[in-house]
């Protein structure tokens, strides 16, 4: 893959940019997001551990009619993860089954709300943890099933892929897990997870769901 977070979180908030600018001809200076966090609890249940909880902040310059305006775009970017045994590939335990969650401003005009990262392919999402996997390949698409995120019932869907586990250049068949953006508070939240498929069966789904129904975001 090709596209980092930056980029990503940047593409986000052109698309949100240029609705204000282009609806409304008056550009706010600055799009914040609140952090969006799994609980501890879950986090003890599931046995993952916090990786990162950054901000990402994105500036980009916006131009209607000739007047050009500098917009900030502050995302937060939060990642987990545990170890698993990949005996297979002569791995004993890696950090590999990981779950990530991007808060990014949503984006109001003359009262609608525009989601930035609705147009988001699975490829881009999955972009958000390059710092473990890329040249995600072979994406299938498995199922679908509802979950609950901060109180809002969702989709979450899941594919077959395989990846390059960047710690070890090793190639792996992956379950990539990807839900639709949840509208909360000011922001726009999604989650995703990527973990390695083990003797060819897919381990982490109930802790994935147990992390993604426990989400904090104020």
């Amino acid at each position: 893959m090709t596209v980092t977070r930056r980029e990503l979180l940047a593409a986000g908030a052109t698309a949100g940019t240029g609705i204000v600018a282009g609806c409304t001809g008056v550009a706010e200076d600055s799009l914040s997001s609140t952090v969006g966090t799994v609980s501890r609890a879950a986090l003890e249940e599931t046995g993952y551990e916090e990786h990162t909880v950054e901000e990402v902040v994105v500036e980009r310059t916006v131009s209607r009619f000739g007047i050009e305006r500098s917009i900030e775009a502050r995302n937060w970017y939060a990642e987990y993860d545990r170890a698993i045994a990949l005996d297979r590939v002569g791995l004993t335990r890696v950090q590999a089954a990981v779950v990530a969650v991007l808060t990014t401003p949503q984006v109001t005009v003359l009262g609608k709300t525009f989601n930035p990262v609705g147009e988001y392919s699975t490829d881009d999402l999955v972009a958000m943890i390059q710092e473990r996997y890329d040249r995600l390949e072979d994406v299938q698409f498995v199922d679908e099933r509802s979950i609950s995120m901060l109180g809002t019932e969702t989709t979450l869907a899941r594919y077959e892929a395989s990846a390059r586990l960047i710690e070890t250049g090793t190639t792996l068949d992956v379950s990539v897990k990807v839900s639709d953006p949840v509208a909360h508070g000011d922001d726009f939240v999604i989650c995703v997870a990527v973990s390695p498929q083990v003797n060819g069966f897919e381990t982490e789904s109930e802790a994935v769901r147990t992390m993604l129904e426990s989400l904090e975001h104020e």
